[in-house]
């Protein structure tokens, strides 16, 4: 049995050029069809002399002509309601362009939720069937996403009063049997205003009701909060914050996270537990939604427990769900700082500045920044070493690799005149504030085991790059140990 669900007219001459809906035999029925336009054509073949009744049967009924255009519409004085694809849940046609234009009220935001979508898969980027949603009026604006295949929970929000769908199939031989989609849309006002994104600086994640990115321009800061702040939260949303650090051969930074207002409500009937809103931190930035029960800090209540966090990585993520009561929400300050890796007690402004006292700790290592990657340009870093009356430091280099241009020198990178590009400098420093110099290193030229002077507070070393290209630079071994005596003995 040839099947047509494209027809125009009643003449069946015509079929030929009618684009065609599948041969079917065997006994498993097609799937439900639904005509492009105002009929469907059945042709039968036998070969043989007698056929039975029961053969096959099937029932059909006659829906609402389609207009002019069989699949554009403008909905634009409708709260709500539901959209499908043509022929929908039968198969949808081949060479098709469809177009959905949602028009709102200035205040109003759209929702479309797609409760069943089953296209043809053509690859990772879809270029043969097709969703594409744009975030506006019509095919001009901004995309908000391209789909096919099949999709699961495919919720999406524009961002002002308009969306625009688009639905494109492209004219194959080959012999497909998907459904295409069945969507409900919603405008309303009472989707999250995104005025708590924009206000601060923060970048709305395009069809998201309420999810946002904030990326650092280096070492930057700013102040992230709650929907609706300073005012209460709306009940029931979830929203989600995507804070990212610099990343890349010459940056590399964490994201550390201080709550200065905090007030999420909480079931006081449950004990500790935040059964009702709450505020989930993710330390290692984790985007797939897989990951969300894997979460290092969930708060709620009316103070922040931890009241400041500091990434593990270079990016940091939030969840905040309401719940059903409502809260003031809180008030956060984020600031980007530059991620050094290096063992030892940082500075407290960020700077790379590393402190490492024997009354803390008798031996350890450290080294050039993000090593064994490359350290960054435009760079000094400061590493003091600092030994109690009795004791000296000793410093051991096990890799050590610092750009120079000077690489006709036989006897060895170092000193003032041959290191001038990227350097190491080593210093004694001294009880009474004064340093001397034992020597600047650069090249393949590590420093031999270094020990400070008797008497001397400890030591003093500096990296420094410029800002041209760069090296994987050094990894090294420090010793605080008792002074040994200038003449031998115990």
């Amino acid at each position: 049995m040839d099947l047509y669900a494209e027809i125009r007219s009643e003449n069946t001459s015509k079929l030929v050029d009618t684009p065609f809906g599948g041969r079917f035999c065997g006994p498993i029925p097609p799937r439900r069809r639904v005509s492009l336009y105002q009929g469907i054509a059945l042709s039968f073949y036998t070969d043989k002399n007698l056929t039975l009744p029961n053969l096959f049967s099937a029932e059909y009924e006659v829906g609402t002509p389609a207009p002019s255009t069989p699949c554009s519409f403008i909905v634009d004085n409708k709260r709500n309601g539901s959209i499908l694809s043509p022929t929908y849940p039968g198969t949808y046609p081949k060479g098709l362009t469809c177009n959905y234009q949602f028009i709102g009220n200035e205040s109003q935001r759209v929702r479309l939720e797609f409760r069943d979508f089953d296209l043809f898969f053509g690859g990772q980027h879809c270029p043969l069937d097709y969703v594409k949603v744009y975030d506006g009026l019509d095919n001009t604006s901004a995309v908000i996403g391209t789909y096919c295949g099949q999709q699961r929970n495919l919720v999406l929000y524009s961002s002002e009063s308009n969306l625009y769908v688009l639905f494109v199939t492209l004219q194959r031989t080959a012999n497909t049997q998907n459904r295409g989609f069945k969507g409900i849309f919603e405008f309303s006002e009472s989707f999250v205003k995104l005025d708590f994104i924009t206000a601060y600086k923060g970048e709305h994640i395009r069809g998201s009701e309420c999810d946002q990115k904030i990326l650092s321009k280096k070492e930057s800061s700013g102040l992230v909060v709650s929907p609706n702040f300073p005012y209460p939260y709306i009940p029931k949303v979830v929203c989600r914050y995507f804070i990212y650090g610099m990343q890349d051969s010459q940056h590399l930074e964490r994201v550390r996270l201080q709550f200065l207002i905090f007030n999420i409500s909480k079931n006081k009937t449950i004990g500790d537990s935040c059964t009702d809103g709450y505020l989930k931190l993710y330390l290692k930035g984790q985007e797939a939604t897989d990951s969300y029960d894997k979460f290092d800090h969930e708060m709620c209540g009316t103070e922040s427990n931890p009241s400041h966090v500091v990434s593990d990585g270079p990016r940091l993520v939030m969840v905040f769900s309401s719940g059903e009561s409502q809260g003031q929400g809180f008030k956060a300050r984020y600031c980007f700082e530059t991620e050094y890796k290096i063992p030892g007690t940082a500075a407290p402004d960020g700077s790379c500045n590393f402190t490492y006292i024997s009354s803390s700790r008798k031996k350890g290592d450290f080294n050039s920044p993000r090593h064994p990657s490359n350290y960054p340009s435009d760079t000094n870093c400061t590493y003091l070493f600092l030994a109690t009356p009795n004791e000296q430091v000793t410093l051991i280099f096990d890799y050590f690799k610092v750009r120079t241009k000077n690489t006709n020198v036989t006897v060895g990178h170092y000193g003032m005149d041959v290191c001038q590009d990227d350097w190491l400098e080593i210093y004694n420093m001294y009880r009474d504030d004064t340093e001397k110099l034992i020597g600047r290193y650069c090249g393949s030229t590590a420093p031999g085991p270094v020990e400070s002077n008797l008497g001397a507070l400890g030591l003093r070393v500096i990296l420094h790059s410029d800002s041209e290209l760069v090296y994987s630079g050094f990894k090294a071994r420090y010793t605080f140990e008792v002074a040994k005596p200038i003449f031998g003995g115990t």
